[in-house]
């Protein structure tokens, strides 16, 4: 790990400290104008650490013991993450499901290989989970979320809040819940994948 990766997970993380500080006082000062929340900059682990990344890598951080780790994925995943055009955790915790630990992921890609075509500053993003075991991440469900080709993206609350936050952790019953704005489609979609037998499901299904 170099000096470099670790030095700035560690200012992001202390950062995060100072946002999460911020918000806080900001939310009890009924004075305050209305801004768009952005998606979280790392997500905390169960016992303390957090995830973070940098340039399409995943990285464990103690602050406790003040290391940062590389987490290793599958090199399909490695290859994915690395090709990015940005890494976003929707949620700010992992969840703790039949003793396992889950984080949510997106990862987006450009739409177009040609600039100048069509959707060619578009994204197409695709939504992670990962089991964490360790210093390792396997993915055991993935869904696309966001498509310019496809017409649809996250729904954002009215601009109030990062598109990001329509994907959501649901305790009763377990699982994901996200939401879309269908171009063309007065009212938001909304899906719900739930976890059952050990796996991530289309509760419609």
């Amino acid at each position: 790990m170099s000096g470099f990766i670790q030095g700035y997970v560690m200012r992001t993380m202390l950062q995060a400290t100072k946002l999460a500080a911020a918000a806080l006082i900001l939310a009890t000062t009924a004075s305050v104008a209305s801004a768009v929340v952005p998606p979280p900059v790392q997500v905390t682990l169960v016992g303390g650490k957090a995830i973070q990344q940098k340039d399409g890598r995943l990285y464990e951080v103690d602050p406790i013991a003040h290391k940062v780790s590389p987490i290793h994925v599958p090199a399909v995943i490695e290859r994915k993450l690395k090709a990015s055009l940005s890494v976003v955790f929707p949620d700010d915790h992992s969840r703790l499901i039949d003793k396992k630990e889950y984080v949510l992921v997106v990862v987006n890609h450009s739409s177009s290989s040609n600039p100048a075509g069509y959707c060619g500053s578009g994204e197409e993003g695709t939504l992670y989970v990962f089991e964490l075991n360790g210093d390792e991440a396997v993915s055991r469900f993935s869904v696309p979320v966001r498509s310019c080709l496809k017409d649809y993206d996250l729904a954002n609350n009215s601009g109030q809040a990062s598109e990001y936050r329509a994907i959501e952790w649901k305790d009763a019953p377990v699982g994901i819940q996200i939401r879309w704005d269908v171009y063309g489609d007065a009212s938001d979609v909304s899906h719900f994948y739930s976890f059952q037998n050990g796996q991530f499901r289309d509760a419609a299904k």
